[in-house]
């Protein structure tokens, strides 16, 4: 989780406008939960961890317990690196937010975040 958390300060994008707020806030306005990131990275990892990653695919993910719900699409998959689109929208809200994230396989061949 820290790590994603992580990953969402360098990378993440909000499609408003967004005046300075620490990320910190425009997480909690975002009403996802640790558990509904928890997931997003999960299924994230099912586009690029098996097999040859490919641009375009896609999957969705819910989360029952908080009402949250979202799609990860894969825009790009370059050498050994790939680039995800999180689209999210937390329970009871209307507006999602977009994150965006970069992975590369390091010569251990573990994906690891990149900014």
């Amino acid at each position: 989780m820290k790590k994603l958390l992580c990953a969402c300060a360098v990378l993440v994008t909000v499609e408003a406008v967004v005046q300075a707020k620490p990320l910190s806030r425009i997480l909690a306005e975002s009403g996802l939960s640790s558990e509904d990131f928890d997931l997003m990275g999960q299924y994230a990892a099912g586009l690029y961890e098996r097999g040859t990653p490919k641009a375009g695919s896609s999957v969705q993910w819910s989360n029952s317990e908080s009402g949250a719900a979202g799609t990860v699409r894969l825009q790009e998959a370059s050498g050994n690196c790939v680039l995800l689109r999180h689209e999210a929208t937390a329970g009871g809200k209307d507006k999602p937010i977009l994150i965006h994230t970069r992975r590369c396989k390091n010569a251990d061949g573990i994906w690891v975040l990149q900014p």
